[in-house]
């Protein structure tokens, strides 16, 4: 029998689920033989040992060890099975800021943090090679099981950085000292990549013999982000960019100068041994993957040559637009590595934003135009690298943040973006640069060019707003009263379309006399009292013991539903069909005759569910005014609709996405979102207005009709920067 595709799908769920529950369930196993490998490493250092102190702090190491091993084996399992859930879930990884800083943390970090953010980048890196080559294979494996076209590495909840998250939390958790625990992890990291190599081979086999395919998912090669970048081309590492954010170019410098004293690579064994007696209880040399900071420093010698050379020499490749005069004779003034470091931060961001595929040709251009300048600002203003509201950090911000929402040259709007940039950046490019005034100068031109169009998309903007908080206020309100409503023992009585209509339209319409109401009064127009009269007449077998008092009843009724649906622009097609509904049961509480005849037929009663689909706490109804003036898009929603936590990290306020609605795309910016987080309100570069709920966003997104594009791509820029120091960092040999 050939197996269909909805079948082959549930298949593939199952069989995903169950190699997820093998891997968790496998956790404690992997874990002790992680443990016996590290204990094995700290019998064989303390028979090598020759000095008694390292020794002894070998032994605690190794009894500390022992003691804790089955709490380590307990937390390591519900680490990885916290891990696997989260990515199940979509939500973003609570990965600590020591894994992968961004830039503007790092300047907040001390020396030790440095170091471990290295240390773990360098376990990482390690268990990625170890296991990298059947990693490839899993990955295609794991993702066909998904059901996704095309190979996503970052959905393979196997793969070896979710294993070295775990350990490290896990090792963390531990009551030992932090130097202890980091040699534990570096001692596990070797034997983790040749378990996960073993795990991944034996995985596939088993895999493929289930029936799962290796080319069911397009092949996809291996992200660089994790690739350490050559030590021979670059000398910015994480603790000289820290240093670099901590103190600027004049302060480093000196700090720096007194590492290349003329005597001090005669003194290598003396520094290194100083260094040894001021850390007191440091760890011994198991415990330090990196040499002594003395080495370090007789290697940055021949490293500031090296640096100075590389920023002289032209990037072919980085460069965008034309080649301003002086620039390389800038680079060339460059004087000892704190300058060339300032320098190369800035090369280094520039030529990310320059080869930032969200931005178009021409601001890359402008960009790199800016180069020369901000190269001289960052010699003179070390604020520029440590403050985010730094004029030069904010212009930069702004030109590549607005550009964002023009997807071509073509689209309407761009050109006029354009020309005042171009005159605003023309001063930079040609004058003296001593300090962030005249970065600020070209800002202030700027927004008062973007103020005019600006305070009128600010007011389209506090009126739109408004109109979506009412709705979501009656929202809330509706709901308070569509829940009184369903607990309500003759809820069960009254036919569907009635009570439809009660938890719908007319919960909207209790709920907007409240919230408009500045009278005091407990029920503003009547209209919640109205609700027992409506229930009691839309049952027949009632009315009909009581026809005097319903024929009294309906005018009222009438006119009171007609009032309160005005108050909420209820259409008029929806009215006459509440009217109708309403007309017919009323009519058959009148005739005692016709509902003795219809009495005994099957009648449509509602059947009230514990989870009613008229309580929705994340969704809201617009009126057509607040529709109108909001550009509220009312999208049918599945039935059951799964948050996203990732997209939810990700669709902050200020975030540009390209957005499929009724029909079209368009780049639009998220403006504002609800108090709630239920109602999203978006703008595009001409000032159109678009709103949705959460769960229509979410559901476009998992259609592929809704792609976050960028938050800030100076921030994205830097933090490449970091993870360049970082890379380089892992990478340094000696």
């Amino acid at each position: 029998m050939k197996v269909t595709e909805p079948e082959q799908a549930q298949r593939f769920a199952v069989l995903y689920k169950a190699t997820i529950d093998h891997a968790v369930a496998g956790a404690p196993d992997l874990m002790a033989r992680l443990v016996a490998h590290a204990r094995a490493t700290l019998r064989d250092l303390e028979a090598r040992a020759s000095d008694r102190r390292e020794r002894e702090r070998l032994t605690l190491s190794r009894r500390q060890l022992n003691q804790c091993e089955s709490d380590a084996l307990a937390r390591f399992t519900d680490e990885l099975k916290t891990a696997f859930v989260r990515m199940e879930a979509r939500e973003p990884a609570s990965v600590p800021s020591a894994a992968q800083p961004h830039f503007d943390e790092i300047a907040g970090m001390d020396a030790a943090q440095v170091q471990r953010s290295v240390d773990n980048a360098r376990v990482r890196h390690a268990v990625q090679i170890a296991a990298d080559q059947a990693l490839a294979e899993l990955s295609q494996l794991m993702c066909t099981m998904l059901g996704l076209a095309q190979v996503q590495l970052e959905r393979n909840p196997l793969r070896p950085a979710v294993y070295v998250d775990a350990l490290a939390t896990a090792l963390g958790q531990l009551p030992v000292a932090p130097v202890v625990r980091q040699g534990w992890l570096s001692m596990m990291s070797g034997a983790l990549g040749q378990e996960l190599d073993i795990y991944y081979r034996q995985l596939c086999a088993d895999l493929h013999q289930r029936g799962v395919a290796s080319d069911g998912a397009a092949g996809a090669t291996p992200a660089h982000a994790d690739t350490p970048a050559s030590p021979d081309t670059h000398a910015l590492t994480l603790e000289r960019l820290r240093r670099l954010l901590v103190h600027g170019p004049a302060e480093v410098h000196a700090d720096i100068a007194q590492q290349f004293h003329p005597e001090f690579e005669d003194t290598v064994d003396m520094a290194s041994a100083s260094a040894s007696d001021a850390a007191g209880t440091a760890a011994p040399s198991a415990f330090r993957p990196t040499v002594p900071a003395a080495l370090d420093a007789v290697q940055d010698m021949p490293k500031v040559a090296r640096v100075v050379r590389r920023i002289e020499t032209a990037r072919a490749d980085a460069e965008v637009g034309l080649r301003p005069p002086g620039r390389e004779a800038l680079r060339r003034a460059a004087h000892g590595l704190d300058q060339s470091l300032a320098l190369e931060v800035v090369a280094l961001m520039v030529d990310n934003i320059c080869h930032d595929g969200r931005l178009l040709g021409p601001v890359q251009d402008l960009v790199a135009r800016l180069e020369p300048a901000l190269l001289r600002l960052a010699l003179v203003d070390p604020r520029f690298f440590s403050h985010k509201q730094h004029p030069a950090r904010r212009l930069l911000h702004e030109i590549t943040h607005r550009s964002i929402a023009f997807e071509s040259v073509d689209s309407r709007g761009f050109s006029g973006f354009m020309e005042p940039l171009q005159d605003a950046v023309s001063p930079l490019t040609d004058g003296a640069i001593d300090g962030a005034e005249p970065f600020d100068q070209a800002l202030a031109r700027l927004v008062a060019v973007w103020d005019e169009p600006a305070s009128r998309e600010r007011r389209q903007i506090a009126r739109a707003v408004n109109a979506l908080q009412q709705a979501e206020q009656r929202t809330a309100l509706a709901a308070i009263m569509v829940r009184e409503v369903l607990a309500r023992p003759d809820a069960a009585l009254v036919p569907s379309s009635v009570l439809d209509f009660l938890c719908g339209p007319w919960a909207q319409v209790v709920a907007q006399a409240r919230i408009t109401d500045r009278s005091g009064v407990d029920d503003p127009g009547g209209y919640a009292g109205l609700i027992d009269e409506l229930m009691w007449s839309a049952q027949p077998a009632l009315t009909s013991q009581d026809v005097p008092a319903l024929r009294r009843m309906l005018p009222r009724l009438q006119q009171v539903l007609q009032q309160g649906l005005a108050t909420i622009e209820c259409p008029e097609p929806q009215t006459q069909e509440v009217f109708a509904a309403l007309a017919q049961l009323h009519q058959r509480g009148l005739d005692q005759q016709a509902f003795a005849d219809t009495e005994n037929q099957g009648q449509s009663t509602a059947h009230v569910p514990a989870h009613s689909r008229w309580d929705e706490s994340d969704s809201a109804w617009l009126v057509p005014s607040e529709a109108r003036v909001s550009g509220f898009i009312d999208m049918p929603l599945d039935a059951v609709t799964v948050p996203d936590a990732a997209l939810s990290g990700q669709l902050v306020v200020g975030a540009w996405v390209a957005l499929k609605a009724e029909g079209s795309w368009s780049r639009t910016r998220l403006a504002w979102t609800s108090a709630n987080g239920s109602l999203l309100l978006f703008v595009d570069a001409l000032g159109f207005i678009q709103s949705l709920s959460r769960r229509a966003c979410e559901q476009l997104h998992a259609q592929d009709h809704l792609r976050i594009i960028s938050t800030d791509p100076v921030e994205d820029a830097l933090d490449a920067v970091a993870r360049t120091a970082l890379r380089n960092s892992v990478d340094i040999r000696f």
